[in-house]
């Protein structure tokens, strides 16, 4: 038992680190931007869907409206996104992504991939494979959490 316990515990900390390894190697390349991992996972999300709510956002990183308003006040303050009227309801706002910036942002998109590709190549196994078995230890986390949450 002891030693499931320490294999346990070291699954915990590889998961923590695995965590602060990615935001390190994607500091390379966001620094030089002046955007942080949270602003960058804001604006891919508004990169890949059109007229998106705040919420929106919130909903897909899990993350509250009291942890995401500054990070968006912050990315229009900086000129990476505005916030427009809804077509559809004129009494919604919805963020995107500053036309200016457009540019720009695939160049860091460019310049992320090849942190994926090198990272998929030194690691030998396919995508597919590792995004599986890491949305599979989430699943049961937040299915654990679920029921906590229940009681």
């Amino acid at each position: 038992m002891v030693q499931e316990e320490l294999l346990y515990d070291e699954l915990c900390l590889s998961v923590y680190n695995t965590n602060r390894y990615f935001h390190r190697l994607y500091d390379r390349v966001l620094d030089q931007y002046d955007l942080s991992y949270l602003q960058y996972m804001s604006l891919l999300i508004i990169h890949q869907r059109d007229a998106l709510k705040m919420m929106d956002i919130g909903t897909v990183l899990e993350l509250s409206s009291n942890t995401l308003t500054p990070v968006i006040d912050k990315l229009v303050q900086k000129g990476w996104v505005l916030k427009v009227q809804s077509v559809t309801d004129k009494r919604v706002k919805v963020l995107a992504m500053a036309d200016d910036k457009q540019q720009l942002f695939q160049k860091i998109l460019g310049e992320i991939d090849d942190i994926r590709d090198a990272l998929l190549q030194r690691s030998g196994r396919p995508l597919a494979d590792v995004l599986r078995e890491n949305q599979a230890l989430n699943h049961v986390l937040e299915s654990m959490l679920a029921e906590k949450e229940e009681k």
